[in-house]
């Protein structure tokens, strides 16, 4: 494993090149864009070369790209063209992610809906695009990593078990899960859901929090088992990037630090 960093520590900033020197200078070399088009304008051909060409001199890669929440949403819409249009979109970022080398494509299942007696119709609308993009993806080297959703409304994808179905449903060989450890500490069992999506389990996002709001703190700073996670993911055979989605709550420089610092405590943790 090694470690990367989510952009989401600089979601209040318009620009993402400035801020590479930082991880340059705490040898981080793999980042997660989660915002799009703030930090990743896929539609702009002369920014993504801009991003690309900062990112080769500074020595950082894009590991992975989080595609925007809407069209997470849309993804499960239940108006067809609504739904189409959004993984036509979808297709567009993984489009220029293989373009830059990316090796991930992150989204989630779908978004927030208010009847719980639409939640099989989001979930076929959701299979259907989810097999679209894989297929799309595949074409291109691409890995999709469908993470388990905030449970703390009704979300398509709001449960670990939810998600490995519809995943295994769809059988598609580059298709996988993402597992959010915060997501996953609101009313499940991290540990547990770990061994859910073994079998499936492509790429990580790592945060703590204390079970009641997602907090995206630095792990040992919340309540989940670390040393039965590291564990967990070490049976699991995880070789993959060890994403930290952490937000800001202090200068990114210092948490850039302590991200080094947490990680080099939870490889021992094994």
């Amino acid at each position: 494993m090694e470690l990367g960093i989510s952009t989401l520590l600089w979601s209040k900033e318009a620009d993402l090149v400035p801020h590479l020197p930082l991880l340059e200078a705490e040898g981080i070399r793999l980042i997660e864009i989660r915002l799009c088009p703030q930090h990743f304008d896929y539609n702009n051909a002369s920014q993504v070369r801009r991003l690309s060409s900062a990112l080769q001199k500074s020595g950082v890669a894009i590991y992975s790209v989080h595609v925007p929440d809407s069209l997470c949403t849309d993804i499960c819409a239940l108006d067809e063209e609504t739904r189409k249009n959004a993984v036509a979109e979808v297709k567009k970022i993984a489009r220029a992610l293989t373009e830059i080398g990316g090796k991930i494509l992150l989204i989630h299942a779908g978004g927030v809906f208010e009847d719980e007696s639409e939640r099989q119709n989001r979930l076929e609308a959701s299979r259907r695009s989810l097999s679209e993009i894989s297929i799309f993806c595949g074409s291109g080297g691409l890995k999709i990593a469908v993470e388990n959703s905030l449970p703390t409304k009704k979300r398509v994808g709001d449960t670990v078990a939810e998600i490995v179905r519809l995943v295994e449903k769809i059988d598609a060989e580059n298709l996988g899960i993402c597992l959010d450890t915060s997501h996953a500490n609101l009313g499940e069992d991290v540990i547990h859901a770990v061994e859910l999506v073994r079998k499936k389990l492509f790429h990580l996002h790592v945060s703590d929090n204390s079970g009641e709001s997602d907090e995206h703190a630095l792990p040992f700073e919340g309540n989940i088992d670390w040393k039965g996670f590291m564990s967990a993911i070490s049976a699991a055979g995880y070789d993959g990037a060890f994403m930290l989605e952490v937000r800001a709550t202090r200068d990114p420089k210092l948490i850039l630090r302590e991200a080094k610092e947490v990680y080099q405590r939870l490889r021992k943790e094994k």
